[in-house]
C-alpha cells in the first residue's frame, strides 16, 4: 500500500533535515531527495510536497528545489 501524503511529507521533511543538517537557507533539488528516498511515484511525491508546502514545513523555489522552514525543522526534531 502506498504511503499517505502526510506520512510521505513527514518522511521528506525528516530526510531534508538530515541532508541539510538543519541549515537555514539551504536549497536542495527535489531530485536529490527522490533519489535518497527511492521515490518513484511522481504523483505521490508531488502530492506530499504540495502538502508540506501548504502546511509550512517546506518552501520551494522556481528551480525545483526545496528548503526547510522553521516549522519543518521543528517537525523533523519530533
Amino acid at each position: 500500500m502506498p504511503p499517505t501524503p502526510v506520512s510521505l511529507a513527514r518522511r521528506i521533511v525528516r530526510d531534508l533535515m538530515i541532508y541539510t543538517r538543519g541549515q537555514q537557507q539551504r536549497w536542495v533539488p527535489v531530485e536529490t531527495i527522490e533519489r535518497r528516498l527511492v521515490l518513484k511515484d511522481e504523483k505521490a511525491t508531488d502530492a506530499a510536497l504540495a502538502l508540506a508546502i501548504e502546511k509550512g514545513w517546506l518552501s520551494a523555489n522556481t528551480g525545483h528545489a526545496i528548503g526547510l522552514t522553521d516549522a519543518g525543522r521543528k517537525l523533523a526534531k519530533v
